[in-house]
């Protein structure tokens, strides 16, 4: 057996019994492979060749569109390192998951799916201490840990920068907001078109700019 961390995480190669010639892989915790063909010392190189593309490719949030394996999981990163958004792919923190599963076309363009997460979300997942779920990752049960200041600081940052206020009122867009809040967002979604929807391809549905979708009779007009 061979226990090492490298950049930060924290590898185990194990002998299957009974198959000198196989391995079992384990990386921060989770096993990934029960019978890998290699010695030791093959193992590990496999392991810091995948971390290393991991990181000369963008990290959490863009290896997947880089690299064909999509090492979307939280285990391939440094633990408190990263982000987890609710569909349990890592992200820097503050940032978003860019796989085609997270992202969808909308007329705005390619938009994260789901919202930074608030800066009191769990370290570990994207949930607060209120409603956190021990089983949120069914196979790494774990309570609601403070988040770093380093995640708390990212998260804020990119929260803040998307707070703009558009005073040109040529440019004033609709003001409906959907009445409900919506899983992956950190508010209500409010209508991206114009106040007079002249750029909608139908002007009795309201779209966010993510690509939600909701028709006018269900928006409310000025909520807070």
């Amino acid at each position: 057996m061979i226990r090492t961390i490298y950049k930060g995480r924290a590898i185990k190669v194990l002998a299957v019994r009974g198959n000198p010639h196989q391995r079992k892989l384990v990386i921060n915790g989770r096993t990934i492979h029960h019978g890998w063909q290699g010695d030791d010392i093959q193992a590990i190189n496999w392991f810091k060749q995948i971390i290393d593309q991991i990181e000369d490719s963008g990290g959490a949030g863009m290896v997947a569109m880089l690299i064909p394996g999509q090492y979307t999981e939280p285990h391939w990163y440094e633990p408190a390192s990263i982000d987890i958004n609710p569909k349990g792919h890592a992200c820097q923190p503050g940032g978003v998951c860019m796989c085609s599963l997270c992202t969808i076309d909308d007329p705005a363009g390619s938009k994260a799916r789901y919202a930074p997460l608030a800066p009191d979300a769990c370290r570990d997942c994207h949930q607060f201490s209120h409603d956190h779920r021990h089983n949120v990752d069914p196979l790494r049960s774990h309570s609601y840990k403070e988040p770093t200041p380093q995640q708390r600081a990212a998260r804020q940052a990119f929260i803040d920068s998307y707070q703009q206020v558009d005073d040109d009122p040529d440019e004033a867009t609709c003001d409906a907001i959907y009445p409900e809040t919506v899983s992956g967002y950190l508010s209500r979604p409010q209508c991206l078109y114009f106040a007079d929807h002249r750029d909608a391809s139908d002007p009795d549905f309201h779209y966010d700019a993510r690509g939600f979708r909701w028709a006018a009779h269900k928006a409310t007009k000025g909520a807070a």
